[in-house]
């Protein structure tokens, strides 16, 4: 489908909104260099590349290490509560 400043035209009249002159012509010559750059993806020898399910030839983690913590009984916690109820707290 070959891209021309109509369709832009058509486009924007159906979706409600009015192109200038000056707008239809950007959006034409930005959409063409668009559609040249990933024209040039097709170009690319990738015969001898393999699949990847991640976008690095190596994975990496970037969180924190797991430390082991305290934790503190929940009877503690209720003692200083003013309202409880069962195990949680209360707020009112």
């Amino acid at each position: 489908m070959k891209i021309n400043k109509e369709i832009f035209q058509e486009a924007a009249l159906s979706l409600y909104f009015v192109l200038d002159e000056p707008q239809l012509e950007r959006l034409y010559i930005e959409s063409t260099q668009l559609f040249t750059s990933l024209e040039n993806l097709n170009n690319l020898n990738v015969d001898n590349v393999s699949p990847m399910h991640y976008p690095f030839s190596h994975s990496f983690s970037a969180l924190r290490e797991d430390k082991v913590v305290k934790i503190y009984d929940t009877d503690n916690y209720l003692k200083n509560a003013k309202h409880h109820q069962g195990k949680y707290i209360v707020v009112k």
